[in-house]
């Protein structure tokens, strides 16, 4: 079985925003006293509660001391208890990597509840979503999933610019695909270029717009506007609401661009191959750092893995230490004396003259062809 997602823009009435932001005050509120009881329990040396017991608790102590916590919808609160849950037990395996879970601010504009389905109380209907105290909530079903598939939860988030969203996850019976076998010519290669976000195997360039350049001298002067205003007041909310519409602005141009991009090379070929590059590492650089954030090209290679997939295609990884770019594709000769700032160079093996970003993107083309081959002799 697996799992998939579909998320939907809903349009809920003023009655249906104020239970909404209710049940995301409760879900906080509940969130937050209990990873207070945990560190409590914690300083005095008694034993970690577990979500069985955190659930009980909440519904016949808190609920008893906090009766408003009955006007929302009771999964929402559940799924709070076991989200607390899970983030102490990532928290305990990976203690360096995961950090130790922290409270939740009502200064985060960023909000969403998750709710189970039971006895029908959520369903996808002509138009709108039949969520739970909520009843029906007028949706843009842009959308439908196939009638196999079976409704699992849904969860209702608001971004900082106040849209509403529902994001309903749905299980399936995963169908086997059958591999397809690529051919050199049906693989590509790409080359990570932080100007043109890839120069693939074939000599084309993502024409891929810096929309975070593009626009950040108008969000700049959104936010010298908002630095000049009373924190709290409505003139300051309505201008970092202003603020936060620039931002999704260009997270949705990035993205759409990106589903694009992966659409179309998924459809024109059967295998891609990508160096492992570690971006965030990038991202850190002070001459690289902004230009690597705006790109998303982690994003772009999550979406083409899994659009390569459900065709049967692979994405191939290979080694980010292979010398892609120092290595000729011809004849194998390496330069070592090759510099970031040589953007061509001729090999002194066999005098082929080579742009810098297309040769690396032919070297991870081959080595992926070669791994590939490898992996299905095993």
């Amino acid at each position: 079985m697996a799992n998939k997602a579909y998320k939907y823009r809903i349009y809920p009435t003023s009655e249906q925003e104020t239970l909404i932001a209710k049940t995301f005050g409760c879900v906080r509120f509940v969130y937050n006293q209990f990873l207070a009881l945990q560190e409590e329990q914690y300083a005095e040396k008694l034993p970690h509660l577990g979500k069985n017991a955190m659930n009980n608790m909440c519904n016949q102590i808190l609920k008893d001391e906090h009766p408003w916590l009955r006007e929302v919808d009771k999964f929402a609160l559940t799924n709070s208890v076991f989200s607390l849950d899970d983030a102490y037990r990532h928290f305990f395996k990976q203690p360096g990597k995961c950090g130790h879970p922290k409270y939740k601010s009502k200064k985060n504009l960023n909000s969403s509840y998750t709710t189970n389905i039971t006895n029908n109380n959520v369903a996808i209907l002509d138009g709108a979503i039949k969520l739970p105290k909520l009843g029906l909530v007028k949706a843009k079903l842009h959308r439908l999933p196939p009638e196999d598939w079976t409704l699992k939860s849904a969860t209702v988030s608001m971004t900082a610019s106040d849209k509403y969203y529902c994001s309903v996850l749905f299980e399936y019976e995963e169908r086997l695909v059958k591999p397809v076998v690529p051919s050199k010519e049906t693989t590509l290669g790409l080359d990570y270029s932080s100007p043109h976000f890839y120069v693939a195997s074939n000599g084309a360039v993502a024409e891929y717009d810096h929309y975070f350049r593009e626009t950040e001298a108008k969000l700049a002067r959104a936010q010298r506007r908002l630095s000049r205003m009373l924190r709290g007041s409505n003139n300051y909310y309505k201008q970092k609401r202003r603020v936060a519409c620039i931002h999704e602005e260009i997270a949705n141009r990035r993205k759409d661009f990106c589903h694009k991009e992966s659409r179309k090379i998924t459809n024109s070929y059967d295998a891609v191959c990508v160096e492992d590059i570690n971006l965030r590492s990038m991202a850190q650089c002070l001459k690289l750092g902004k230009a690597t954030n705006d790109n998303g090209f982690g994003m772009f290679r999550t979406f083409l893995q899994y659009k390569l997939r459900e065709q049967g295609k692979q994405l191939i990884v290979i080694d980010r230490w292979l010398p892609s770019s120092k290595s000729c594709h011809v004849c194998g000769t390496i330069n070592s004396e090759l510099t970031l700032k040589d953007r061509h160079w001729t090999c002194e093996g066999c005098g082929t003259f080579h742009d810098r970003d297309v040769n690396a993107a032919i070297n991870i083309r081959d080595q992926g062809l070669l791994q590939l081959e490898l992996t299905m002799a095993v």
